[in-house]
């Protein structure tokens, strides 16, 4: 088929979601699937250095990226972007649009076969304009990213109705292969080395990482990820309280991600009972589907991850170690527990058996649009 993706992603970005529009658009070009990126022009926002936009994600140069106009002035800028896609669609004759912008999503469905992406719940008008466009024939699905979040949705009476229509996909990684060599990581090698990727805003658990490093000073702690004034804060707290077994590595590419955590030994998750998303705001721990825990599970390695119900649609006791997000102390026996070596292989394995049996991106893009 000819797939239109409509983004409202900064194209390249740090954020998550950038990387998703980017791993399902390689995805969907995987399986065949002749693929178009739409995204906002936002030159002023992107990331700086990056010659290679497909290489800096991490996947195939398969697909096109289309930059559509997206004027500064705030309150006209989606229209004006929305309208531009939908024109550019006129002409370019897609069997299916596949977007997780909301109002390109909203005006493709009146014209073509569409299905719309939800990472959070709706409200106001765009939850009244998501009900008008669940009745129409050309809306094909609404897709989102976790059980908890049909839930949140089907509450309304009206969404309900359409149950059929509402389809749940959690996240995904690539496959990867992993290193046998820890020559690309800092500190000693013949420790545990322990990972965690991502930002270092509110909700990341960071103080349970430097909490547990301080208890365990046998092994390394490699944080990769964040800004630089979160980092400098962290690094305050380290100097603070003496901690030397904890390494930062700051941004990297995502494909520069992949190749780090491919040498690590454990993986944690520490998420709060409050989870902010890119740029510290909101709070998306009642129905998130992270990235990382199927990065995690990717790499075949034991992972430690707060005990939250909506994890647990992906997690559980067979494929890692769940625990009170805020006990340290339970962090900390699930690390000593982990220097098993035996038990972490078993973790790890029955973790990167459930990731290629239901959680690739290949996978995942294919499910979607199978209707």
């Amino acid at each position: 088929m000819r797939i239109a993706y409509l983004s409202s992603s900064i194209i390249p970005s740090r954020a998550a979601n950038s990387v998703h529009v980017m791993k399902m658009c390689n995805a969907f070009s995987a399986n065949r699937h002749e693929v178009t990126l739409y995204a906002p022009n936002r030159k002023q926002e992107q990331e700086e250095g990056v010659s290679d936009v497909y290489e800096f994600y991490g996947v195939d140069s398969t697909f096109h990226i289309k930059k559509m106009p997206y004027p500064q002035v705030r309150f006209v800028r989606s229209f004006i972007y929305a309208f531009a896609c939908l024109c550019s669609l006129f002409f370019s004759k897609q069997n299916l649009i596949y977007g997780r912008d909301f109002l390109s999503c909203f005006l493709s469905s009146f014209f073509f076969a569409t299905i719309y992406e939800a990472h959070s719940p709706l409200s106001g008008i765009k939850l009244n304009l998501l009900k008008f466009m669940l009745r129409r024939k050309k809306f094909k699905r609404l897709v989102v990213i976790s059980e908890a979040l049909k839930n949140i949705f089907i509450k309304d009476g009206a969404i309900a109705k359409y149950q059929e229509k509402i389809f749940v996909a959690h996240d995904g990684a690539d496959e990867v292969v992993n290193a046998e060599n820890k020559k690309g990581l800092q500190g000693r090698f013949d420790v545990l080395q322990i990972g965690y990727v991502g930002h270092l805003y509110k909700g990341r658990g960071i103080d349970v990482i430097l909490d547990s490093a301080e208890k365990i000073s046998d092994a390394n702690f490699h944080i990769v990820g964040g800004v630089e004034s979160d980092i400098s804060y962290w690094k305050r707290e380290l100097n603070s309280r003496n901690i030397e077994n904890v390494y930062f590595y700051g941004f990297v590419s995502p494909a520069e991600a992949s190749s780090i955590c491919s040498l690590i030994d454990i993986f944690l998750a520490p998420y709060a009972s409050v989870v902010s998303v890119y740029g510290g705001k909101g709070d998306t721990s009642k129905f998130m589907s992270p990235l990382k825990i199927f990065e995690y599970m990717s790499h075949g390695k034991a992972i430690i991850c707060s005990d939250l119900p909506v994890l647990r649609e992906v997690l559980n006791e067979r494929n890692a170690i769940l625990v009170n997000s805020v006990d340290v102390n339970e962090w900390v026996d699930a690390i000593n527990k982990l220097a098993d070596e035996e038990l972490r292989n078993q973790l790890g394995q029955q973790a990167l058996y459930d990731f290629l049996t239901a959680y690739t991106w290949k996978m995942r893009a294919q499910n979607l649009i199978n209707f």
